[in-house]
């Protein structure tokens, strides 16, 4: 009796060491761990932000051409001669600085400047739109883990119902009572519903490598996710919802930065009417080593200083001014008539996502409701089936109707929190929404 005890209270202790050692190897991820995860390593994410850097390296006045260009060059020749008797050699060494300083090219400089600025800027925003898409990828990702792990759930409910009926009819055919055929039945429809549940575990599998990859974790990740499938109960206002998104959506903006990127075009096209005024200064040391005598010693020497204004004006160009600048400003019209494109494409956009948003809100209390019906039929309809009222095939038909209703549910949640995450994004609220930097 004692052994006993003593057997059982080791195998008692070894199973909770397993249990303990597993739950300390599942990490808890939150949805906000998970968004601050893959901002941090999305793959993604990290090429942009080289794209940012480069951006703002690219962005000085001297790319834009303010500051002078100094040079150095070190010329060395020799000259060697032979005459019938005579032989003459001679060398010359020449180092220079050259100084090049445009001083005034019609104002392009400060147009190259602003141009920069304004290239940097939309970087940031192109980042800015990699960013959203990132975290809605990633909502979307946890949510899906959630929803194909309440699927796998409820599809290990279905299959033990299965299994438990199989059971029972086996127990009744064993003893006489029952249909051969019914458990053949039985049993058919219980290996139906465990390859649903077979092939449900590798989606949640997959589902799980998504997630993994969107926060660039290793493909052995081992984390639970704490935040549950829940259904958005937000309220919006269609009037409040357009005004946010003409004034945060990042799309949006990117575009208003492209226009002014072309209305500086057209300033830089103007400014070649205008004359160049450019700054030369050379200096320069002429030395000729006497080569035959003594290489060592200089024969002669000369250092020599220049300096110089340029003046230069485009008189005519065949008339390529004129026409870039016409180019230019039909540049800046396809602009202006892409960016009422893009507002127009966004505010329907935004009406359907608001719609939208209102019918799969009610849609989740009807498949509520619903399921609730239907989880109450499968309890009445299991009691009727053990006390023989109803038969197998129409206990088999309310264990379908529930599976169904009940991936419906979850399906309307999943569709719901999807809808919520397009307009938060439209209205350029995602990264703000989940307190992301």
């Amino acid at each position: 009796m004692r052994i006993n005890y003593f057997k059982t209270s080791i195998l008692f202790l070894l199973l909770l060491i397993v249990i303990t050692g597993e739950t300390e190897a599942q990490e808890s991820l939150s949805l906000q761990d998970a968004i601050a995860l893959g901002l941090e390593n999305n793959y993604k994410i990290q090429i942009e932000s080289n794209d940012v850097e480069i951006a703002h390296r690219q962005n000085t006045w001297g790319n834009a051409g303010a500051y002078p260009s100094l040079t150095l060059n070190v010329n060395a020749n020799s000259d060697f001669m032979d005459l019938t008797e005579n032989s003459d050699r001679s060398g010359r060494l020449t180092p220079s600085v050259q100084l090049n300083w445009v001083l005034f090219d019609g104002f392009a400089i400060r147009i190259r400047k602003d141009k920069l600025d304004y290239l940097s800027q939309l970087s940031e925003g192109n980042a800015a739109v990699i960013i959203e898409n990132t975290i809605q990828a990633i909502i979307l990702a946890y949510y899906d883990v959630q929803l194909q792990q309440e699927r796998l759930a409820l599809f290990r409910e279905v299959m033990k119902l299965s299994e438990d009926r199989y059971n029972y009819i086996q127990n009744r055919v064993d003893m006489g009572a029952g249909s051969t055929y019914e458990s053949l039945q039985a049993k058919t429809a219980w290996l139906t519903d465990k390859s649903l549940y077979l092939n449900q575990e590798m989606v949640v599998r997959s589902a799980h490598r998504l997630l993994g990859y969107l926060l660039a974790l290793p493909n052995q990740n081992n984390f639970t996710l704490s935040d549950s499938l829940e259904p958005v109960i937000n309220e919006y206002e269609l009037a409040g919802l357009v005004s946010k998104m003409e004034a945060s959506n990042q799309t949006l903006q990117n575009q208003y930065l492209n226009l002014q990127l072309l209305e500086r075009n057209i300033a830089l096209e103007q400014s070649e009417r205008y004359p160049s005024l450019s700054l030369n200064s050379r200096g320069q040391y002429d030395a000729y080593p006497d080569f035959l005598n003594n290489p060592a010693s200089s024969s002669s020497s000369r250092l020599g200083l220049y300096s110089g204004l340029s003046l230069s004006y485009n008189i005519s160009s065949g008339n390529r001014v004129n026409r870039n600048i016409a180019i230019a400003r039909i540049q800046q019209a396809t602009g202006d008539i892409q960016l009422a494109d893009m507002k127009h494409q966004l505010n329907s956009q935004l009406i359907n996502l608001h719609d939208l948003f209102g019918v799969r809100k009610e849609l989740v209390y009807v498949a509520e409701e619903n399921l609730a019906a239907a989880q109450l039929n499968l309890d009445i309809s299991t009691e009727k089936y053990r006390n023989g009222v109803i038969n197998s095939f129409n206990f088999r038909d309310v264990q379908r109707t529930y599976l169904q209703t009940a991936l419906s549910k979850l399906n309307a949640v999943f569709n719901l929190i999807e809808t919520h995450t397009d307009l938060v994004r439209i209205t350029g609220g995602m990264i703000g929404e989940y307190e992301t930097n």
